[in-house]
Parts: C-alpha cells; sequence; structure tokens
C-alpha cells in the first residue's frame, strides 16, 4: 500500500511537470536586465527565458529582449508589456526594436528586416512612434492604414472619440490613375483613393480634402469626399514617390529575423517634425489627421 502511494505521487509530480511544460511550449527568447525585473509577477535579476504570453515588467532599469526569430527590442525603465512570438503588446512607457508592436489601437511595424523604431505611450493616452532606422508602417486595428513612417520622422498618434465613422482632412497631390483618383497625405505618406464628386478638374493639382475614411486593404483606404480645396495648381510628386517606396518595403517581411537593434531608447529624433494623428477605435473607425508643427508642413485640422 505505502509502494503504491510513492509511486502514484512520483507520477503525479511528473505529470504536473509535463503539463506546466506543455502548456509554457517552447521558449522565445530571453530577457536581461543590469537591474531587477518581473516577469509573470515574479522578480528576477539578471536574466530569464521568455515563453509566449509572458508579462513582462521593467523596473529602474531598462530590459533587453533578445527573440529566437532575431527580433530585439529594449524595454526602458519602468515599461511594460506582454510578449508574443509575433507582437510585443505594449501597456506601458518605451521600447524600441525591430519587432511588431501594438500600443493601445495601433499596429506598428517596421517594413523591413532592418527597420528599427521607437514606440512610447504616454500618459495622456497619446502614442508616439518614431522611424529609428528604415520606412515603419502604422495602422489602426481594423486595418486602415495611417501612416509609411520614412527614417527619422516622428509622429503622434491619439485615440479618438468613439463613434460610427470620423472625419478627416488630407492635404496632397491629386492624382488619376486607371479611372481611380488617388492622393499621398504630406503629413503621413499614407495613400488614399479618393470618391466623390467634382475631382476631375483638380487632378495635378494641390487640395484640401474633406472625408471619411474606409478601409479598403491593408496598404490602401478610401476617402469619401465632401469637399475639396484648392491649394495651388501644381504640386510635387515627391511626397507620392515616398510613399510608394515605403508601401513597396513593406512586403519585404516585418516581424522577421532582423539584424536591427533598439538603439538607445531615447535617442533624440526631436529635430524632425511631430505629427498628430488621430486614430479611432471604435466600430467603423478610421483616421483623422489633426495638425502639424515644428516643420514648414500646413497645419490639418480634423472636420466637426
Amino acid at each position: 500500500m505505502h509502494r503504491f502511494s510513492v509511486q502514484s505521487l512520483i507520477a503525479l509530480i511528473l505529470s504536473a511537470n509535463l503539463s506546466l511544460g506543455m502548456a509554457a511550449g517552447p521558449a522565445l527568447g530571453t530577457a536581461t536586465a543590469r537591474g531587477s525585473f518581473t516577469i509573470d509577477n515574479a522578480s528576477i535579476a539578471g536574466n530569464a527565458t521568455l515563453f509566449e504570453g509572458n508579462h513582462i515588467e521593467t523596473g529602474k532599469a531598462s530590459s533587453q529582449l533578445q527573440l529566437n526569430n532575431g527580433a530585439r527590442m529594449q524595454l526602458a525603465a519602468e515599461s511594460s508589456g506582454v510578449v508574443y512570438r509575433d507582437r510585443l503588446v505594449l501597456e506601458k512607457g518605451t521600447e524600441g526594436g525591430n519587432f511588431q508592436v501594438e500600443a493601445n489601437s495601433l499596429r506598428i511595424r517596421p517594413a523591413s528586416k532592418t527597420a528599427g523604431a521607437q514606440v512610447s505611450i504616454r500618459e495622456s493616452g497619446t502614442v508616439q512612434v518614431a522611424a529609428l532606422s528604415g520606412p515603419v508602417r502604422v495602422t489602426a486595428a481594423n486595418g486602415v492604414l495611417l501612416a509609411n513612417l520614412q527614417e527619422g520622422k516622428t509622429l503622434d498618434f491619439t485615440p479618438a472619440s468613439a463613434g460610427p465613422s470620423v472625419q478627416t482632412t488630407v492635404t496632397g497631390c491629386l492624382e488619376s490613375s486607371s479611372g481611380k483618383f488617388l492622393l499621398t497625405d504630406e503629413a503621413s505618406l499614407a495613400r488614399f483613393e479618393i470618391v466623390g464628386t467634382s475631382l476631375d478638374k483638380e487632378v495635378g493639382r494641390r487640395v484640401q480634402l474633406d472625408g471619411t475614411v474606409i478601409p479598403v486593404s491593408e496598404s490602401m483606404s478610401q476617402i469619401q469626399s465632401t469637399s475639396v480645396k484648392e491649394l495651388s495648381k501644381k504640386c510635387s510628386h515627391r511626397g507620392t514617390a515616398a510613399a510608394a517606396a515605403g508601401v513597396g518595403a513593406a512586403g519585404a517581411g516585418a516581424g522577421s529575423a532582423g539584424a536591427a537593434t533598439a538603439g538607445g531608447i531615447g535617442a533624440a529624433i526631436a529635430s524632425h517634425a511631430v505629427i498628430a494623428i488621430v486614430a479611432g477605435v471604435a466600430t467603423g473607425a478610421a483616421v483623422a489627421i489633426v495638425k502639424t508643427t515644428g516643420d514648414s508642413t500646413p497645419a490639418i485640422s480634423p472636420s466637426n
């Protein structure tokens, strides 16, 4: 009887260990820090192995995250997030690296293997995204393309109020291709298909356009135009070319193994323009470009 109890106990322990191992799954990588940090509320000093769904929170020191797929991230001090094999869900603080990040209602994805971004969640809920190296794509949760950030560009994104739709104002050169009207917004470099009346006469001109954004695909959204204001009879196509380059680079496999590193979190990009964009988070949410500061780009404001 005693022998049976001991054997049963051993079998139970082995079964529990096996279940825990299966639940944890294969290791994703490692986290290291010069100070202490926590993983799933357990205090860690030095380094630890990361598994799918681990919640990591830094203390007074930043932590380096190295995943087995080659992705590298630096989680700043007083930051937290959840690590998955294909993304980091940032909850607070700042992260920098070459990995896909979710922050509030945004999806931030470096557009190539060597591109890197810095993502910060402010106390106000605003998400700041900086392209440290190479282009970076920012989309809403529903797939609406919000911005194609070129290297050295910094944008601020603020959650919009709930509602069935969000009005937006964009500025750029109105083009015509294959029977469609297209416009690349000067501030975000996001490319839109424009639908509406009285657009033919504005083709080839720089315009300011009000309308409602409708998601069409990952690389382009549609704006139902409500008004068009001509700003200039001529316009430059440099923004269009830059946007096309950003869209093309997106297919290079962002979020996979890459050589880009986080660099120094808090690296200065202050000399570049900071553009605020309101990203909708409710049903049918879209994007409203709000204002440009610190740059010669014309200010843009949402329609009421």
